[in-house]
This record gives structure tokens, C-alpha cells and sequence, in this order.
């Protein structure tokens, strides 16, 4: 019953996720079902240990959150990440459209910028392309997820949230075993594009192409005018932003919250001009981050309350004696994130409760803090995109495309895929180690 009080806690995490409530509520139910069923006392679990888990979360990772969002508001409203897009997909072509869109995402994801504003920055560059290519718009969504949720989250020196987190629990680098990452990220985007390619040449075959409705001619005209009036910066400009806070965090080892910061000062600085109100944009970024860290903390809470449960004590003694019997540590670590990602529809939720259990345990037991980093990363990616994910909803939702014609190509790019990367990162972190 111990064991089973867990899973009904996550399932039901999940059942209501789906169907939209709120993840402060869900989470909350969660809680209450996991303490009632496995005989804690209810009241005390939510108000000590519960909100123990979640005030813990909040005050890690409040300010790189912050920071992180007010620094991607910023080069939205500036037009600074939309110009890296464009510049991106002028210089590749027609020809090459696919993978030019996943090339800018992954681009705009890896210098720090959130999936949010780059599905959004991305969105009417990929609808003007994909209609000078002719392409059906049902491949939209995973064209830009493939950029964005995929294959650059895994490179190392990222200041994605799911790169930094592992740092404070491994005291490991944002740059940990960093070929593990490099190649996962090249089979990712490899796989992807090909793919893609493969879905809009058999479209082709079957005469499907372009076709837009009002909506979609409303959003052309808007790309179309943006681009008459020449108002964007210059690509080369507003990608030194994201450079500066590349170079911060990894050469010169800074703390992520100041690397960030001094990201934010440079977009002012250079496009002050093109942010038409700055307290405005700034007071957005906070209502994002504030809804963006709650939402990741009532999940990270709920680990709290499960960890202190009577049957993941027995779970985890089951863990470690598989492991030290002769078990990989290193797959079970990846199977425990992608599971815990996918109940969630979160990255940092699940990575951040396996190391929460885990890391520790499998330090002691001399397993490479970096390979942890590195395979966590990569295996945060797998399920994290289930349908109840909010990047997904958000996703579908902009580019008027259905679950029915849109999330198939999305499992294929952003699941399945992700999970053979993590297959051949754990066969190279066998040969190689934290290389």
C-alpha cells in the first residue's frame, strides 16, 4: 500500500494536469492523497513538509529564474531574438527551412532565452517560411519544438534552468562531461531535421503544401510589415547579449544570477530604443517568473512529501541495492528522471527530485558527479513534452494546429528521438566516461 500511495499521488498529479487545473492546486491535492494514503498525518505534511519542499526550490533557484526571464522578456520586446531568427534563416534559405528554424531555436535556447518567447519570436518567421517553401503548417509545431525543447538543452554551458540545477546539487559546472552532451545534441538535431525532411517530402508526393486561413493571413501581414519597416537590430548586436552570459558563466565562472544581469544591462543598453517601456516589460517578466517558479515548486514540493514517505524509503533501498548488486547507476538515474519529467510534464521538476534522492547517494557510491549532470540533462528532455505539457499547450495553441494533426510529429521529435540520444549517451558515458 506504501508504494501504491506514491503512484496514486503522481497519476493523480498528472490526471489533473490534463485536465487543466492548476499545478498549485494538483500539486496540493497530490500531496494530501500521498500523505492520506500512506498513513502521514495530513495537515502537518502540507504545512511543514510540503511547504518545506517548495520555499526550498524557491529560494535556490528564485533569482537565476528572475533574471533568466526578465533577460528573454527583454529581447522580445526588443525585437533582439526575432532579428537572431531571421538573420538565421535569410542566410540558410528556402531550401533549407527546416533546418534553418531549428537551428535559430536551438540558437535563442541555448543563449539563455526561454521556450516561451521563442516559440512566440519564432512562430511568424517560421509561417512566413514555411509559405515561401510551400510546406504543410501541420509540421510547424515540431519544426520549432525541435529547436527549442530538444537538442540544444543538452549542450553543455547553457544557462538553461536544467543545466544550471545539477550544479547545486553535484557541485559540478554548467560545461559537465561536455562531449556526452555535444553528441547527444548533433544524433538530437541529426534525427530531427532528417525526420522533418522526410515528412515534407512525402507531404509533397502527396500534393500537400502551404494553405492559410484568416488567421494566418492576419499573421503574415503583421511579418510582412515588420519587415518593410526595418526596425529590428542588428543580428550580429543582439546576439552579444546572450554571448556575454555564455562567456560569464563559463570562462569566467561567475555566479548565473550576475552573468544574467549583466545580459539584461547590455539589451538595454543596445536596443533601449526599440523598448518602448521598460518598467512595463520588466513587471511582466516578474509576473512570468513568479507563476513560472510556483508552478516548478508545487512540483519539486510534492518530491518533498514523497521522499519522506514510508514506500519510497523502501523504493529507494531497492534502487541502491540494484545498483550496488551490479545495476548501472547511471541508468537507473535516467529512467527514474524521464519517468519523473514525464508524470510531471516538467524537466526541472523531475531532474530535480531524482537529484534531490539521488545524487548523493550515487556520489558515495563513486559515481561521476559530471555524468550525472550530463545524462540528467539529456534525460529531462525525454518525456518532459507529454500531451499535459504547458510548453506544448502553448505551442499548438499559437500556431492553430490540433493535437490530432500536430502532437504525432511532436512525440517522434521530442520524444522519441530524445530517448534514442539517451540511449547512445549512456552506451558513451559507459566507453568514454565524463569526457
Amino acid at each position: 500500500m506504501d508504494m501504491l500511495a506514491i503512484i496514486l499521488g503522481l497519476v493523480m498529479l498528472m490526471a489533473l494536469t490534463i485536465k487543466k487545473v492548476p499545478v498549485v492546486f494538483s500539486g496540493l491535492i497530490s500531496v494530501v492523497v500521498v500523505a492520506f494514503f500512506s498513513g502521514m498525518p495530513v495537515v502537518e505534511t502540507v504545512t511543514d513538509t510540503y511547504i518545506e519542499g517548495i520555499s526550498g526550490y524557491v529560494a535556490r533557484f528564485w533569482w537565476m529564474i528572475l533574471f533568466g526571464t526578465i533577460l528573454s522578456q527583454l529581447m522580445d520586446v526588443s525585437g533582439a531574438a526575432h532579428s537572431i531568427a531571421m538573420w538565421i534563416i535569410n542566410k540558410m534559405g528556402v531550401k533549407l527551412a527546416i533546418l534553418s528554424i531549428i537551428l535559430a531555436g536551438g540558437l535563442l535556447t541555448y543563449g539563455g532565452v526561454s521556450s516561451v518567447v521563442s516559440s512566440f519570436a519564432l512562430y511568424p518567421i517560421t509561417l512566413a517560411v514555411f509559405r515561401k517553401a510551400n510546406l504543410p503548417r501541420y509540421l510547424i509545431p515540431a519544426t520549432i519544438a525541435s529547436g527549442i525543447f530538444t537538442w540544444a538543452s543538452m549542450l553543455p554551458g547553457t544557462p538553461a534552468d536544467q543545466n544550471i540545477m545539477p550544479t547545486t546539487y553535484l557541485g559540478t559546472t554548467p560545461m559537465a562531461a561536455p562531449m556526452i552532451g555535444i553528441f547527444a545534441a548533433l544524433v538530437t538535431l541529426v534525427l530531427s531535421f532528417w525526420y522533418l525532411n522526410f515528412e515534407a517530402r512525402k507531404a509533397a508526393r502527396a500534393g500537400i503544401g502551404f494553405v492559410a486561413d484568416a488567421s494566418v493571413e492576419q499573421d503574415l501581414a503583421q511579418v510582412d510589415a515588420l519587415e518593410k519597416k526595418g526596425v529590428l537590430p542588428n543580428p550580429l548586436l543582439a546576439i552579444l547579449p546572450l554571448i556575454c552570459v555564455m562567456i560569464l558563466l563559463n570562462v569566467l565562472m561567475l555566479n548565473i544570477a550576475v552573468s544574467l544581469i549583466a545580459g539584461i544591462f547590455l539589451v538595454v543598453i543596445f536596443f533601449y530604443k526599440n523598448i518602448e517601456n521598460i518598467g512595463r516589460s520588466v513587471k511582466e517578466a516578474l509576473e512570468v517568473a513568479a507563476v513560472t517558479v510556483m508552478t516548478a515548486s508545487a512540483v519539486v514540493g510534492l518530491g518533498s512529501v514523497i521522499k519522506v514517505a514510508p514506500g519510497f524509503q523502501k523504493l529507494v533501498d531497492y534502487i541502491l541495492n540494484f545498483a550496488q548488486s551490479g545495476g548501472d547507476p547511471l541508468i537507473i538515474f535516467a529512467i527514474a528522471t524521464t519517468v519523473l519529467c514525464g508524470l510531471n510534464a516538467s524537466g526541472t521538476g523531475g531532474l530535480t527530485t531524482t537529484l534531490s534522492v539521488l545524487a548523493e547517494p550515487f556520489l558515495a557510491m563513486g559515481v561521476s558527479a559530471p555524468l550525472i549532470h550530463r545524462i540528467g540533462v539529456i534525460a529531462s528532455v525525454g518525456l518532459d513534452t507529454m500531451p499535459h505539457s504547458g510548453g506544448i499547450v502553448t505551442l499548438l495553441s499559437i500556431s492553430g494546429i490540433s493535437y490530432k494533426d500536430g502532437y504525432k510529429h511532436l512525440v517522434v521529435t521530442t520524444i522519441i528521438i530524445t530517448l534514442i540520444s539517451l540511449a547512445v549517451s549512456l552506451v558513451l558515458a559507459s566507453i568514454m566516461g565524463p569526457i
